[in-house]
């Protein structure tokens, strides 16, 4: 079996098992973490229903995110950060809290703040 045949039948069974799950990723402002990890889950299965929300956002998101995001091509320049408290837990199936951290000084730091999300969020996604 090819890997490439073998990549498709894993990218159609973690689909089907994900259809129509509904995702919150809480994160403290919703300024980095959460959108990137947000996006993330939404990159491993497309039919997943994924919402971002902070405990107390920001007023916009980190525009060195926006740009380290554009890399993987995900384009959040637009993302508006949103209250954890507007949402109900009961709504959804699964919960990813981020990881803490504080909002990197340098590019070089957003990228390994992005690959290790990436990575986490990876693992979260295997086990549901």
């Amino acid at each position: 079996m090819s890997k490439n045949f073998s990549f498709a039948v894993f990218s159609y069974f973690c689909g089907m098992i994900t259809i129509g799950m509904k995702i919150l990723v809480l994160s403290e402002t919703d300024a980095c973490c959460g959108p990137m990890a947000a996006a993330f889950l939404r990159d491993y299965s497309p039919s997943l229903e994924v919402v971002s929300a902070g405990d107390n956002p920001s007023e916009t998101v980190e525009p060195l995110m926006v740009m380290v995001m554009k890399e993987c091509l995900a384009d959040l320049s637009g993302y508006q950060p949103k209250r954890a408290s507007d949402f109900s837990l009961s709504d959804f199936d699964a919960v990813y809290r981020c990881p803490d951290c504080l909002s990197p000084k340098s590019v070089e730091a957003y990228r390994r703040l992005r690959d290790d999300l990436k990575n986490e969020t990876y693992l979260f996604f295997r086990h549901l």
